[in-house]
Protein backbone atom coordinates (compact mmCIF):
# COMPACT_ATOMS: atom_id res chain seq x y z
CA UNK A 1 0.00 0.00 0.00
CA UNK A 2 3.02 2.32 0.54
CA UNK A 3 4.40 2.19 -2.51
CA UNK A 4 1.16 2.27 -4.39
CA UNK A 5 1.21 5.90 -2.32
CA UNK A 6 4.55 6.69 -3.46
CA UNK A 7 4.01 5.84 -7.09
CA UNK A 8 0.56 7.53 -7.29
CA UNK A 9 2.23 10.95 -5.25
CA UNK A 10 5.00 10.74 -8.31
CA UNK A 11 2.82 10.36 -11.15
CA UNK A 12 1.10 13.46 -9.91
CA UNK A 13 4.18 15.70 -9.32
CA UNK A 14 4.91 14.54 -12.82
CA UNK A 15 1.32 15.53 -14.40
CA UNK A 16 1.52 18.96 -11.88
CA UNK A 17 5.57 19.45 -13.33
CA UNK A 18 4.40 19.17 -16.75
CA UNK A 19 1.38 21.32 -16.49
CA UNK A 20 3.73 23.92 -15.35
CA UNK A 21 3.02 27.06 -17.84
CA UNK A 22 5.75 28.92 -20.25
CA UNK A 23 5.04 31.89 -18.54
CA UNK A 24 5.50 30.40 -14.75
CA UNK A 25 8.99 29.27 -16.02
CA UNK A 26 10.16 32.71 -17.74
CA UNK A 27 8.82 33.89 -13.73
CA UNK A 28 10.99 31.00 -12.44
CA UNK A 29 14.02 31.97 -14.12
CA UNK A 30 13.74 28.58 -16.13
CA UNK A 31 14.54 30.69 -19.86
CA UNK A 32 14.99 26.84 -22.01
CA UNK A 33 12.10 25.26 -20.17
CA UNK A 34 9.70 27.85 -21.10
CA UNK A 35 10.87 28.66 -24.65
CA UNK A 36 10.47 24.62 -25.50
CA UNK A 37 6.99 24.93 -23.76
CA UNK A 38 5.94 27.49 -25.94
CA UNK A 39 7.09 26.71 -28.68
CA UNK A 40 5.19 23.05 -28.78
CA UNK A 41 2.32 25.30 -27.84
CA UNK A 42 2.90 27.61 -30.79
CA UNK A 43 3.56 24.79 -33.53
CA UNK A 44 -0.35 23.96 -33.05
CA UNK A 45 -1.84 27.63 -32.12
CA UNK A 46 0.77 29.75 -33.77
CA UNK A 47 -1.56 32.49 -32.81
CA UNK A 48 -1.47 32.79 -29.06
CA UNK A 49 -0.66 36.22 -27.93
CA UNK A 50 0.35 34.98 -24.26
CA UNK A 51 2.28 32.41 -25.95
CA UNK A 52 4.37 34.32 -28.57
CA UNK A 53 5.31 36.97 -25.72
CA UNK A 54 6.49 34.53 -23.37
CA UNK A 55 8.67 33.22 -26.18
CA UNK A 56 10.00 36.37 -27.40
CA UNK A 57 11.48 37.44 -24.24
CA UNK A 58 12.77 33.67 -22.81
CA UNK A 59 14.81 33.83 -26.12
CA UNK A 60 15.94 37.31 -25.86
CA UNK A 61 17.16 36.68 -22.04
CA UNK A 62 18.32 33.16 -22.59
CA UNK A 63 20.68 34.37 -25.61
CA UNK A 64 21.67 37.69 -23.53
CA UNK A 65 22.92 35.37 -20.93
CA UNK A 66 25.05 33.30 -22.92
CA UNK A 67 26.49 35.99 -24.68
CA UNK A 68 27.54 37.90 -21.80
CA UNK A 69 28.62 35.10 -20.54
CA UNK A 70 31.23 34.61 -23.38
CA UNK A 71 32.21 37.88 -23.56
CA UNK A 72 33.55 37.48 -19.33
CA UNK A 73 35.15 34.55 -20.67
CA UNK A 74 37.19 36.17 -23.56
CA UNK A 75 37.68 39.04 -21.26
CA UNK A 76 39.50 36.85 -18.25
CA UNK A 77 42.01 36.20 -20.51
CA UNK A 78 42.66 32.72 -19.26
CA UNK A 79 43.75 29.43 -21.59
CA UNK A 80 41.48 27.05 -20.32
CA UNK A 81 38.13 29.29 -21.84
CA UNK A 82 37.41 27.95 -24.84
CA UNK A 83 35.95 24.38 -24.01
CA UNK A 84 33.14 26.41 -21.96
CA UNK A 85 32.79 28.84 -24.50
CA UNK A 86 32.17 26.25 -27.00
CA UNK A 87 29.28 24.86 -24.50
CA UNK A 88 27.59 27.82 -24.52
CA UNK A 89 27.79 28.83 -28.41
CA UNK A 90 26.22 25.27 -28.45
CA UNK A 91 23.48 26.21 -26.36
CA UNK A 92 22.65 29.64 -28.36
CA UNK A 93 22.83 26.87 -31.66
CA UNK A 94 20.65 24.14 -30.34
CA UNK A 95 17.96 27.20 -28.74
CA UNK A 96 18.01 28.56 -32.19
CA UNK A 97 17.14 25.31 -33.92
CA UNK A 98 14.25 24.73 -31.49
CA UNK A 99 12.97 28.18 -32.09
CA UNK A 100 13.52 28.08 -36.18
CA UNK A 101 11.15 24.95 -37.13
CA UNK A 102 8.13 27.39 -35.30
CA UNK A 103 5.85 28.99 -38.51
CA UNK A 104 7.35 32.23 -40.09
CA UNK A 105 3.76 33.95 -38.80
CA UNK A 106 5.74 32.97 -35.42
CA UNK A 107 9.35 34.09 -36.39
CA UNK A 108 7.81 37.29 -37.58
CA UNK A 109 6.04 38.22 -34.76
CA UNK A 110 8.87 37.55 -31.84
CA UNK A 111 11.54 39.49 -34.90
CA UNK A 112 14.04 36.33 -34.88
CA UNK A 113 16.73 36.63 -37.08
CA UNK A 114 18.98 33.45 -37.55
CA UNK A 115 22.55 34.04 -36.65
CA UNK A 116 25.20 31.52 -37.61
CA UNK A 117 27.49 30.08 -35.32
CA UNK A 118 29.52 28.07 -36.64
CA UNK A 119 32.31 29.85 -37.16
CA UNK A 120 32.69 31.00 -33.43
CA UNK A 121 32.38 27.55 -32.47
CA UNK A 122 34.91 25.99 -34.89
CA UNK A 123 37.34 28.81 -33.55
CA UNK A 124 36.49 27.76 -29.86
CA UNK A 125 37.07 24.25 -30.96
CA UNK A 126 40.31 24.95 -32.15
CA UNK A 127 41.48 27.45 -29.38
CA UNK A 128 40.06 24.71 -26.89
CA UNK A 129 42.06 21.51 -28.44
CA UNK A 130 45.07 23.53 -28.58
CA UNK A 131 45.19 24.59 -24.33
CA UNK A 132 43.81 21.01 -23.45
CA UNK A 133 46.51 19.15 -25.65
CA UNK A 134 49.55 21.56 -24.87
CA UNK A 135 48.53 21.20 -20.99
CA UNK A 136 48.18 17.16 -21.32
CA UNK A 137 51.53 17.54 -22.70
CA UNK A 138 52.62 19.27 -19.68
CA UNK A 139 51.40 17.02 -17.62
CA UNK A 140 52.45 14.07 -18.94
CA UNK A 141 56.32 15.39 -18.73
CA UNK A 142 55.98 17.06 -15.81
CA UNK A 143 53.12 15.22 -13.57
CA UNK A 144 52.21 11.74 -11.56
CA UNK A 145 49.86 9.03 -11.95
CA UNK A 146 47.03 11.36 -11.41
CA UNK A 147 48.33 14.00 -13.68
CA UNK A 148 48.13 11.23 -16.60
CA UNK A 149 44.95 10.77 -16.03
CA UNK A 150 43.65 13.99 -16.05
CA UNK A 151 46.08 14.31 -19.18
CA UNK A 152 44.03 11.47 -20.55
CA UNK A 153 40.96 12.84 -19.83
CA UNK A 154 41.80 16.15 -21.40
CA UNK A 155 43.24 14.23 -24.44
CA UNK A 156 39.88 12.62 -24.71
CA UNK A 157 38.41 16.02 -25.14
CA UNK A 158 40.94 17.27 -28.17
CA UNK A 159 39.84 14.06 -29.97
CA UNK A 160 36.07 14.58 -29.33
CA UNK A 161 36.77 17.83 -31.19
CA UNK A 162 39.18 16.87 -33.68
CA UNK A 163 39.41 12.85 -33.95
CA UNK A 164 42.51 13.39 -36.08
CA UNK A 165 44.42 16.02 -33.86
CA UNK A 166 48.20 15.53 -33.89
CA UNK A 167 49.26 12.38 -32.64
CA UNK A 168 46.31 12.03 -30.15
CA UNK A 169 45.85 8.55 -29.99
CA UNK A 170 50.12 7.97 -29.47
CA UNK A 171 49.24 10.77 -26.28
CA UNK A 172 46.06 8.68 -25.28
CA UNK A 173 47.91 5.56 -25.17
CA UNK A 174 50.84 7.23 -23.69
CA UNK A 175 48.93 8.83 -20.69
CA UNK A 176 46.93 5.90 -19.88
CA UNK A 177 50.22 3.58 -19.90
CA UNK A 178 51.32 6.35 -17.09
CA UNK A 179 48.37 6.89 -15.12
CA UNK A 180 47.39 3.28 -14.84
CA UNK A 181 47.95 0.94 -11.22
CA UNK A 182 49.10 -2.42 -11.54
CA UNK A 183 48.15 -4.75 -9.04
CA UNK A 184 49.69 -8.38 -8.39
CA UNK A 185 47.39 -10.96 -6.66
CA UNK A 186 50.19 -13.32 -4.93
CA UNK A 187 49.02 -16.80 -2.29
CA UNK A 188 51.31 -17.54 0.58
CA UNK A 189 50.71 -20.49 2.49
CA UNK A 190 51.72 -20.05 6.58
CA UNK A 191 49.53 -23.09 7.39
CA UNK A 192 51.69 -25.56 7.71
CA UNK A 193 49.63 -27.84 5.76
CA UNK A 194 50.53 -29.01 2.18
CA UNK A 195 48.70 -27.63 -0.16
CA UNK A 196 46.57 -29.72 -3.12
CA UNK A 197 48.39 -29.91 -6.22
CA UNK A 198 47.05 -27.14 -8.58
CA UNK A 199 45.28 -25.79 -5.41
CA UNK A 200 47.24 -22.15 -6.06
CA UNK A 201 47.21 -22.18 -10.30
CA UNK A 202 43.21 -23.37 -9.78
CA UNK A 203 43.20 -20.50 -7.36
CA UNK A 204 45.08 -17.42 -9.45
CA UNK A 205 41.99 -18.73 -11.92
CA UNK A 206 39.83 -16.03 -10.25
CA UNK A 207 38.47 -13.53 -12.72
CA UNK A 208 40.35 -10.38 -11.65
CA UNK A 209 40.10 -8.80 -15.14
CA UNK A 210 36.49 -8.92 -15.05
CA UNK A 211 37.04 -6.22 -11.81
CA UNK A 212 39.48 -4.22 -14.00
CA UNK A 213 38.57 -0.25 -13.90
CA UNK A 214 40.18 2.03 -16.53
CA UNK A 215 42.98 2.89 -13.86
CA UNK A 216 43.22 -0.39 -12.32
CA UNK A 217 45.17 -3.69 -14.28
CA UNK A 218 45.26 -7.07 -12.05
CA UNK A 219 47.67 -9.42 -12.74
CA UNK A 220 47.47 -13.08 -10.89
CA UNK A 221 50.84 -14.05 -12.38
CA UNK A 222 54.01 -11.45 -12.27
CA UNK A 223 55.07 -9.71 -15.96
CA UNK A 224 58.56 -8.95 -15.18
CA UNK A 225 58.48 -6.11 -17.16
CA UNK A 226 56.04 -4.21 -15.03
CA UNK A 227 56.81 -2.45 -11.78
CA UNK A 228 53.36 -3.04 -9.96
CA UNK A 229 51.96 -0.07 -7.54
CA UNK A 230 50.12 -2.89 -5.25
CA UNK A 231 49.89 -6.24 -4.28
CA UNK A 232 47.57 -8.20 -2.72
CA UNK A 233 48.39 -11.14 -0.74
CA UNK A 234 45.82 -14.15 0.08
CA UNK A 235 47.87 -15.39 3.15
CA UNK A 236 46.51 -18.55 4.01
CA UNK A 237 46.82 -19.17 7.87
CA UNK A 238 44.82 -22.18 8.53
CA UNK A 239 43.12 -25.18 7.39
CA UNK A 240 41.28 -27.65 9.11
CA UNK A 241 39.84 -31.12 7.96
CA UNK A 242 37.30 -32.54 10.07
CA UNK A 243 37.04 -36.68 10.75
CA UNK A 244 35.36 -38.79 8.68
CA UNK A 245 31.81 -39.40 10.08
CA UNK A 246 29.54 -42.28 8.82
CA UNK A 247 25.87 -42.29 10.24
CA UNK A 248 23.54 -45.08 10.20
CA UNK A 249 20.17 -43.74 10.67
CA UNK A 250 16.92 -46.41 10.46
CA UNK A 251 13.11 -45.43 10.02
CA UNK A 252 9.81 -46.51 8.54
CA UNK A 253 7.69 -44.89 6.15
CA UNK A 254 4.12 -46.00 5.17
CA UNK A 255 1.56 -44.63 3.29
CA UNK A 256 -2.65 -45.75 3.00
CA UNK A 257 -3.13 -47.60 -0.53
CA UNK A 258 -6.82 -48.92 -1.85
CA UNK A 259 -7.44 -52.31 -1.42
CA UNK A 260 -10.79 -53.63 -3.07
CA UNK A 261 -13.97 -52.35 -1.66
CA UNK A 262 -17.05 -53.91 0.91
CA UNK A 263 -20.64 -52.83 0.34
CA UNK A 264 -22.03 -50.55 2.53
CA UNK A 265 -24.97 -52.53 4.65
CA UNK A 266 -28.03 -51.05 6.28
CA UNK A 267 -29.36 -51.23 9.95
CA UNK A 268 -30.85 -54.96 8.43
CA UNK A 269 -27.44 -55.93 7.33
CA UNK A 270 -28.65 -55.66 3.62
CA UNK A 271 -26.41 -54.21 0.67
CA UNK A 272 -27.74 -51.00 0.13
CA UNK A 273 -28.79 -49.09 -3.21
CA UNK A 274 -27.96 -45.78 -5.15
CA UNK A 275 -30.65 -44.07 -6.85
CA UNK A 276 -29.92 -46.08 -10.28
CA UNK A 277 -30.40 -49.39 -8.28
CA UNK A 278 -27.02 -50.81 -7.95
CA UNK A 279 -24.89 -51.93 -4.95
CA UNK A 280 -23.31 -49.19 -3.14
CA UNK A 281 -19.12 -50.04 -2.84
CA UNK A 282 -16.84 -48.48 -0.03
CA UNK A 283 -13.18 -48.72 -1.49
CA UNK A 284 -11.04 -50.47 1.66
CA UNK A 285 -7.85 -48.91 2.50
CA UNK A 286 -4.47 -50.90 3.86
CA UNK A 287 -1.31 -49.65 5.49
CA UNK A 288 1.92 -50.47 4.06
CA UNK A 289 5.22 -49.71 5.45
CA UNK A 290 8.71 -49.56 4.33
CA UNK A 291 12.10 -50.16 6.13
CA UNK A 292 14.67 -47.55 5.68
CA UNK A 293 18.23 -47.98 6.40
CA UNK A 294 20.09 -44.28 5.62
CA UNK A 295 23.79 -44.14 5.55
CA UNK A 296 25.12 -40.31 5.76
CA UNK A 297 28.68 -39.76 5.37
CA UNK A 298 29.80 -36.20 6.19
CA UNK A 299 33.30 -34.53 6.24
CA UNK A 300 34.30 -30.65 5.82
CA UNK A 301 37.27 -29.04 4.95
CA UNK A 302 38.11 -24.88 5.93
CA UNK A 303 40.55 -22.72 5.08
CA UNK A 304 41.07 -19.12 6.42
CA UNK A 305 43.53 -16.31 6.67
CA UNK A 306 43.14 -13.16 5.26
CA UNK A 307 43.99 -10.46 1.78
CA UNK A 308 46.75 -8.03 2.75
CA UNK A 309 46.83 -4.83 0.68
CA UNK A 310 50.01 -3.46 0.34
CA UNK A 311 51.58 -0.20 -1.52
CA UNK A 312 54.70 -1.48 -3.07
CA UNK A 313 55.63 1.97 -3.58
CA UNK A 314 56.34 2.75 0.26
CA UNK A 315 56.40 -1.08 1.04
CA UNK A 316 53.50 -0.35 3.85
CA UNK A 317 50.39 -2.31 4.62
CA UNK A 318 47.50 -0.60 4.06
CA UNK A 319 44.57 -2.74 4.54
CA UNK A 320 44.18 -6.39 5.91
CA UNK A 321 40.76 -8.34 5.36
CA UNK A 322 39.56 -11.63 6.65
CA UNK A 323 38.50 -14.19 4.37
CA UNK A 324 37.59 -18.02 4.82
CA UNK A 325 35.66 -20.91 3.03
CA UNK A 326 34.14 -24.11 3.74
CA UNK A 327 32.97 -27.48 2.09
CA UNK A 328 31.14 -29.79 3.05
CA UNK A 329 31.26 -33.36 1.47
CA UNK A 330 27.68 -34.66 2.70
CA UNK A 331 26.30 -37.49 0.79
CA UNK A 332 23.84 -40.40 1.38
CA UNK A 333 22.27 -43.39 0.18
CA UNK A 334 20.06 -46.57 1.75
CA UNK A 335 19.13 -49.77 1.34
CA UNK A 336 14.81 -50.60 1.79
CA UNK A 337 12.93 -53.89 2.11
CA UNK A 338 9.06 -53.89 3.21
CA UNK A 339 6.49 -52.30 1.04
CA UNK A 340 8.77 -50.24 -1.61
CA UNK A 341 5.72 -48.56 -2.86
CA UNK A 342 5.48 -46.86 0.82
CA UNK A 343 9.01 -45.00 0.02
CA UNK A 344 8.87 -41.41 -0.65
CA UNK A 345 10.18 -39.83 -3.86
CA UNK A 346 13.52 -38.49 -1.92
CA UNK A 347 13.66 -41.72 -0.25
CA UNK A 348 13.57 -43.55 -3.77
CA UNK A 349 16.31 -41.34 -5.19
CA UNK A 350 18.40 -42.41 -2.12
CA UNK A 351 18.30 -45.96 -3.23
CA UNK A 352 19.67 -45.24 -6.58
CA UNK A 353 22.75 -43.99 -5.25
CA UNK A 354 25.58 -46.22 -4.61
CA UNK A 355 28.21 -46.40 -2.06
CA UNK A 356 31.18 -43.99 -2.60
CA UNK A 357 34.57 -43.86 -0.74
CA UNK A 358 35.55 -40.45 1.02
CA UNK A 359 37.33 -37.23 -0.40
CA UNK A 360 41.00 -37.77 0.94
CA UNK A 361 42.29 -34.40 2.51
CA UNK A 362 43.57 -33.04 -0.69
CA UNK A 363 40.58 -33.25 -2.15
CA UNK A 364 38.04 -32.00 0.46
CA UNK A 365 41.06 -29.04 0.70
CA UNK A 366 40.72 -28.39 -2.57
CA UNK A 367 37.14 -28.10 -3.34
CA UNK A 368 37.18 -24.84 -1.04
CA UNK A 369 38.47 -23.14 -3.52
CA UNK A 370 35.55 -22.30 -5.94
CA UNK A 371 33.91 -20.24 -2.80
CA UNK A 372 37.53 -18.40 -2.13
CA UNK A 373 37.35 -17.60 -5.60
CA UNK A 374 34.12 -15.77 -5.45
CA UNK A 375 35.15 -14.51 -2.09
CA UNK A 376 38.61 -12.51 -3.08
CA UNK A 377 36.95 -11.05 -6.11
CA UNK A 378 34.09 -9.62 -3.78
CA UNK A 379 36.44 -8.40 -1.18
CA UNK A 380 38.93 -7.39 -3.70
CA UNK A 381 36.28 -5.39 -5.98
CA UNK A 382 34.60 -3.62 -2.61
CA UNK A 383 38.09 -2.18 -1.99
CA UNK A 384 38.68 -0.65 -5.40
CA UNK A 385 39.08 2.66 -4.56
CA UNK A 386 42.55 2.21 -2.31
CA UNK A 387 43.99 0.91 -5.42
CA UNK A 388 43.14 3.82 -7.47
CA UNK A 389 46.05 5.78 -5.12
Amino acid sequence: MKNVYFIYIFAISLIITSCVSSSKRLQQGEYDKAIVKAAKILQKKPTKANEIKTLKKAYAIANSKNMETIRMLKLSGQPDIYDKIVNKYRQLMNRQEVVERLPDEVLVRIGFEPIDYAQEITISKEKAAKYFYAHALKLLTDGDKHDARQAYDELLKVKNYFPAYEDVDNKLNEAYYKGVNHIIFMIVNESHTVLPKDFESELRKVSLKQINKHWLNFDTYADEEINYDFSIYFTIKNIVVSPELVKEVSYKESKEIEDGFEYLLDKNGNVKKDEEGNDIKIPKFITITAYITETRLTKSSAVSGSLDFYDERSGQLIKTMPIASEFIFDYRFAIANGELDALKKETRRLLKNKPVPFPTNLQIIFDTNENLKSKVKSIISSNQTILLN
